[in-house]
């Protein structure tokens, strides 16, 4: 399945070039999520969760900030809770001209 996995209960999403762009390394954005690995991955994102409440979501999203990545252009909060049967997938859309 194409695209990187968004977890359940407020994940978080972040482009790798925009890390890229920062010289933010993964070990670095690990620490900051305080994860040994990220929820998924793909060549083109990384995907964090579950993050439970809308209080540590908030607190992610102002470590990713201080980090100097931007919300919407950098990186995206998934804030609705889906039901146990349901799995939601996020791919890098393509370039527009």
């Amino acid at each position: 399945m194409p695209g990187v996995r968004v977890s359940e209960h407020f994940g978080l999403v972040i482009q790798k070039s925009a890390l890229a762009k920062r010289n933010i390394s993964l070990t670095l954005l690990l620490q900051r999520m305080e994860a040994e690995q990220p929820l998924d991955e793909d060549e083109a994102l990384v995907s964090f969760g579950p993050h439970f409440g809308g209080e540590a979501a908030q607190e992610f999203t102002r470590r990713l900030e201080t980090l100097g990545l931007k919300y919407g252009e950098d990186f995206i909060d998934f804030t609705d809770i889906l039901p146990e049967w349901c799995q939601v997938y996020i791919c890098l859309a393509p370039a527009r001209e």
